[in-house]
């Protein structure tokens, strides 16, 4: 029964970070958390995508 309740936990921790939506610039190698993040403040367009899109970027070490 354990095992079981322990998969169904994975899975649906799965399924949220799967659904999870990051913000990035276009040229930047970062994705954000937050819109807020303090590095994002002077960036003049902001894109809001699914993480399964971030590509090569790295997660933003303010944020994350």
């Amino acid at each position: 029964m354990k095992k079981i309740i322990v998969l169904l936990l994975v899975a649906i921790s799965i399924m949220c970070i799967a659904g999870e939506m990051v913000y990035v610039t276009p040229k930047g190698k970062k994705y954000h958390s937050t819109r807020s993040c303090k590095t994002l403040a002077k960036s003049k367009k902001v894109i809001k995508i699914n993480i399964k899109n971030v590509r090569n970027r790295q997660p933003c070490k303010v944020c994350y």
